[in-house]
């Protein structure tokens, strides 16, 4: 077989060296040396070259003097050519323009930026939220829901109507909790970059840290009071971590987070889901002062709030 290749690529070689002297040489000079040629290897199905295919498309003649290699007739032994490939389907000229990306074509990573840059350009939001806070350590479980107001990230007020005048409220200084559902004590903290304020703005926290500090999967779509959301799992890169598991569920057409849960290293599990959000919506900057009720502890009583 090696042997009859060897004298297949001779025969190639003396093909090209008859092709670029075809225009000096008499064409009867020509006939016999193919004739000798097909007489010794047979002739073979002509294979178009890229002279024929393009004049094939554009319907000219290729030039003159060009000749193609001559064919020979397939051997016994010869391998069975591939099938020809199915030719490409025709579009059309009415073929429509290509679909927007579907919510699963777009990679996790850059969906977490484009809802982090949503959150982060926000200079106010309103919106009602539903919290439901699970601690299988105590067996026992907290709901609630009201109104989610903030401006920056700096300025946040979760104002409870179940239970009834629960409230957190960060007011560019201080952060200041108050739930008279678990015990008659207001805490204070100061907001130091972001850090006290993180406890509670967890969404914040969340978005700023889901490329870095997480690893992101996909997790599917699902709907949130009609809304379309992409779902997306984060685990942390390093443990221990504040949160052990994290799940968002990320708005397809305005990146808003509709809903966040986290599971603490504790086992508690934290539920917060935001609906009828406003972006930009009107709120008054004092809505974000806190004045403690008379007579409440403050603890620790020394924190100043400027």
């Amino acid at each position: 077989m090696r042997h009859r290749e060897g004298r297949i690529l001779a025969a190639a070689a003396l093909v090209a060296g008859l092709s670029a002297g075809c225009a000096d040489r008499s064409s009867s000079a020509e006939a016999e040396a193919r004739a000798r040629l097909e007489a010794e290897f047979g002739r073979r199905a002509e294979a178009p070259e890229p002279a024929r295919e393009a004049a094939a498309a554009t319907g000219s003649q290729p030039a003159a003097g060009s000749h193609p290699m001559p064919a020979r007739e397939p051997a016994a032994d010869d391998p069975a050519p591939p099938p020809d490939p199915a030719p490409p389907p025709d579009p059309g000229p009415s073929d429509p323009s290509p679909a927007d990306p579907g919510p699963g074509e777009v990679g996790v990573d850059s969906l977490l930026a484009l809802a982090d840059a949503a959150y982060a350009g926000l200079d106010r939001l309103r919106a009602a939220f539903s919290q439901r806070i699970e601690n299988p350590l105590l067996g026992r479980t907290r709901e609630g829901h009201g109104m989610w107001y903030q401006a920056g990230r700096n300025r946040f007020r979760m104002d409870f109507e179940v239970p009834a005048d629960d409230i957190y409220i960060a007011d560019g200084s201080c952060l200041w909790l108050y739930e008279p559902s678990l015990h008659d004590q207001v805490m204070v903290s100061r907001l130091e970059e972001g850090v006290e304020l993180g406890t509670i703005d967890i969404l914040g926290r969340l978005l700023a840290e889901a490329r870095t500090r997480y690893d992101a999967v996909d997790a599917g779509v699902e709907a949130i009071e009609g809304t379309e959301t992409r779902v997306v799992a984060l685990t942390p890169r390093q443990l221990p971590a504040r949160y052990v598991e994290v799940r968002l569920w990320i708005g397809v057409a305005d990146h808003y987070v509709r809903r966040f849960r986290v599971r603490e290293e504790n086992e508690t599990v934290r539920t917060v889901t935001l609906t009828r959000i406003e972006p930009q919506a009107p709120i008054a900057p004092s809505l974000f002062a806190y004045a403690p009720p008379s007579g409440v502890q403050i603890f620790p009583d020394d924190i100043r709030c400027d």
